[in-house]
């Protein structure tokens, strides 16, 4: 049927009267071009992505609601193999179309928007809800997904196709939705997405032929519709097109594939109270009695932001996995912002009665891992981190998006064999340095802080803020700050834990042009505040080589970590990368959630 003759693009609302005209069929949908051949024709590109997304359908004959349904083909194709159709569209013209084109097919047209009432939406109906590019009509994915449920039998689906957002800074330009809401609001609402593909590649060069055709057919759709406000609404809509085709290309816009199963568990970020049900799993699983204290230090009085937490529960409100995070500051010299945020990972758990269900990706753990990426994560910090045990480490390789770098690097040294040599009165005197315990923050670890961040590239923002936070303010009440004066100026300072016979040197920050005060500080305390102690030990990497290089001098050897603990990372934005961790971010035990 030859659209343009009849005229039928007339009677259709726009655009997709002009789509009509300019494809001349009635697919008004993406196209999927293979890779190895790009020289498909827009109708064969257009086969294609339906009959892709028809792989995914389960056996006929299952009952299917086509949600969007255009000018109706989709459905009637779906029908022919053997399906059960509903096919709704709010839109009176394209409905009418429809049944006019289609209407001896079994699909049944209905004009209805998806949250009308009607006997189409009766609980428990559908096998499968097909939404293909109609979900950006639909403002809100939540609502959608509720009703979704609502309609589907046990085990029940959707299969989404549709373009998605990248970038935040875009969104209000575009009713497209984020593609992170996505992958939120289907697991809030209790889907497990089975099959999540990124094919905006594939299906790019459809804006190219969109804006070909309006660009080509302009002035004949202009001249045959006859309409005054035609020629404002095509330039708007090839403007659009225009607009669209450069997001593609930037990263900022793509299109992508869901195939999400109605499932028993559902995920949500903390409310309040949960720390109560938090509280008694993370002691049943890691067998430590957390307080609530140090609960609410963590994750709700940290001054860089609260509650970053994602919770999963059973369709009778048991919660049965954990993943959190709590926001650090970070400071790169060589990244352009250089001040950022991240979150360091702790208290992952999974109740054991779930712990079989799925596999890899379909696990708990790992769909509740992609959650909190999605929620949390992409677009507001550039990476995660957290230190991986060799067992952990595989399965965040395998399964949870983590990349990682050297294992941590222990430093330890025999204080029963070499000790602290304690300095001469004299020496002590002539060489200007003082020790101090620090029992209360001063801006004066601001200042130091900004003089000698350079000196180590890439570290967590050791300010007065995090300081405080961080050893202070702790409810352990184990941390002991001090500080190394050089004739009344701050030039370094050390955070200890004395355990059993050992000092664990957990935390430290020196001006690299001051090394000596390491060796003075540490010869001060293991006289007067820690004599009888018989090792320190401490984490830091094999960087920067002055701090390494002063390590040794002080009789430090650097061992492997006992339980080859490894810095691992998730990565968000392209700018940081695993090379630049590697190379450049110093930490210690204090960066962890062990210290």
């Amino acid at each position: 049927m030859n659209i343009s003759d009849n005229r039928v693009f007339l009677t259709l609302p726009p655009p997709f009267g002009f789509y009509c005209f300019i494809l001349n069929c009635d697919h008004l949908h993406f196209g999927l071009w293979p890779e190895d051949n790009a020289t498909a024709s827009m109708e064969d590109a257009q086969e294609n992505m339906f009959n892709y997304l028809l792989s995914f359908f389960p056996p006929p004959p299952a009952k299917v609601l086509d949600v969007g349904c255009g000018l109706g083909l989709s459905a009637f194709y779906i029908s022919q193999k053997g399906y059960k159709v509903t096919a709704i569209a709010p839109s009176p013209e394209m409905i009418d179309y429809a049944k006019q084109k289609y209407g001896d097919s079994e699909v049944e047209f209905k004009e209805l928007s998806f949250f009308d009432e009607d006997e189409v939406f009766s609980p428990g109906l559908y096998d499968v809800l097909f939404i293909q590019e109609s979900a950006q009509y639909l403002s809100s994915l939540n609502d959608v997904f509720r009703k979704a449920r609502r309609l589907l039998k046990d085990k029940g689906s959707i299969i989404l196709g549709d373009e998605v957002c990248y970038d935040r800074s875009i969104k209000h330009e575009t009713a497209v939705h984020l593609s992170s809401d996505f992958i939120i609001d289907f697991a809030e609402n209790g889907f497990h997405i089975t099959e999540h593909q990124k094919i905006g590649k594939l299906v790019f060069p459809t804006c190219e032929f969109i804006i070909k055709k309006f660009t080509e057919n302009y002035d004949r759709i202009v001249s045959e519709s006859n309409k005054p406000d035609t020629r404002e609404k095509l330039l708007l809509y090839l403007n659009g097109w225009k607009k669209q085709k450069s997001w593609y290309e930037k990263g900022q816009m793509g299109y992508e594939l869901f195939v999400a199963r109605k499932d028993n568990f559902f995920m949500k970020s903390y409310a309040p109270s949960d720390e109560y049900n938090i509280l008694t799993m993370f002691n049943k699983v890691f067998h430590v009695n957390r307080t609530l204290d140090h609960w609410y230090w963590k994750f709700r009085d940290n001054p860089y932001g609260s509650y970053k937490i994602s919770e999963v529960f059973s369709e009778e409100g048991v919660l049965v996995a954990h993943y959190a995070g709590y926001p650090v500051p970070f400071y790169f010299s060589l990244d352009k912002r250089k001040n950022f945020l991240s979150y360091q990972i702790g208290d992952t758990m999974t109740s054991p009665d779930v712990r079989n269900i799925g596999r890899g990706r379909t696990g708990i753990l790992a769909r509740m891992s992609y959650y909190f990426y999605a929620k949390f994560c992409e677009g507001r910090v550039p990476f995660i981190y957290g230190f991986n045990t060799a067992n952990i480490k595989k399965l965040g390789m395998r399964y949870l998006g983590y990349t990682y770098i050297d294992p941590v690097t222990l430093w330890v040294k025999d204080i029963a064999k070499d000790p602290f040599k304690p300095l001469s009165r004299i020496k002590r005197l002539f060489s200007g340095y003082s020790v101090k315990e620090i029992h209360s923050i001063s801006d004066e670890l601001d200042a130091f802080f900004n003089r000698v961040c350079d000196f180590y590239i890439f570290l967590v923002r050791r300010d007065s803020t995090y300081l405080k936070w961080r050893y202070l303010e702790c409810p352990d009440r184990i941390h002991r700050i001090f500080a190394v004066y050089k004739r009344g100026n701050i030039v370094g300072w050390s955070v200890f834990v004395e355990k059993e016979k050992k000092i664990i040197w957990g935390d430290a920050l020196f001006d690299s042009r001051y090394l000596e005060a390491a060796k003075f500080m540490l010869s001060s305390l293991f006289t007067k505040e820690f004599s009888g102690y018989e090792c320190i030990e401490g984490w830091f990497p094999q960087h920067p080589e002055w701090w390494v290089h002063q390590l040794k001098r002080l009789g430090f050897t650097p061992t492997d970590e006992p339980n080859n603990l490894t810095p691992g990372f998730v990565i968000f934005e392209e700018p940081i990368r695993l090379e630049k961790l590697k190379k450049y971010l110093y930490y210690t035990m204090g960066d962890s959630d062990l210290f």
